[in-house]
């Protein structure tokens, strides 16, 4: 690609969910740390020139070893940067320090190891059109609403999506869009909802449902069976 596009891998969480002592970005699949699966994928993408990475201000050297020992400064231009107190924090921190000249920025998590190259090519694509799009699976089992100690209603799920990342966005878009975020005081559950608190329209496409995200032992026993069983 002739444009410059960062990667910003969110790797700055404390992973209470997952009943290790290590943090979950740090555990081993079939002897590889999570998060160096992740980040393979992205030097290895034409779509990517640069990489910012959010991590535990307390594993920011452990987390540049790791990195160095993988891919060390013969690969993509990348950096460590300490994550905020809030997901929303780092990705704002990690936005002040693409280059000015950043066309696209693509968010992803850390522990999201299993996203195809093939995804992050067609989502750039998109981006560039539409300036923001986000990866989606469609909702296979049925969605119910709970009041109490009973069902309140069931949720029609023909226009209902599971959300992914990499989610991809024009520069100076997502910049607004946390700036305003800001001003505002609103949070999101995504950085695709910043983008639509700005108001403006946000794209998706179908992805793959293998495209997981790693927060408990139950992801960590699926995640080794998608590798022990080659399915991707």
């Amino acid at each position: 690609m002739e444009s410059l596009n960062t990667a910003i891998i969110t790797a700055a969480g404390s992973g209470t969910r997952m009943l290790s002592a290590i943090k979950k970005q740090f555990i081993e699949l079939a002897g590889i740390p999570i998060l160096i699966r992740t980040l393979e994928r992205f030097f290895a993408s034409a779509w990517i020139s640069n990489l910012i990475i959010t991590a535990p201000e307390e594993d920011l050297e452990y987390t540049k070893a790791l990195i160095e020992e993988y891919y060390g400064q013969e690969e993509k231009p990348w950096i460590v940067i300490p994550g905020g107190s809030q997901r929303q924090d780092s990705i704002f921190g990690a936005l002040q320090l693409c280059p000015d000249d950043t066309s696209l920025v693509f968010i992803h998590d850390a522990v999201r190891p299993f996203i195809s190259l093939e995804l992050i090519a067609e989502l750039g694509q998109q981006a560039v059109s539409q300036k923001a799009v986000i990866p989606v699976a469609k909702i296979k089992h049925t969605v119910k609403s709970i009041q109490g100690d009973h069902i309140e209603n069931t949720i029609p799920r023909e226009r209902l999506v599971h959300v992914f990342t990499p989610q991809v966005f024009d520069f100076e878009l997502i910049t607004n869009a946390y700036e305003k975020a800001y001003e505002d005081g609103f949070e999101g559950t995504d950085d695709a909802s910043l983008v639509e608190h700005l108001g403006h329209p946000v794209g998706y496409l179908y992805g793959s449902d293998l495209n997981i995200k790693i927060t408990d032992e139950d992801d960590l026993f699926l995640a080794s069976q998608i590798i022990k069983h080659s399915m991707i």
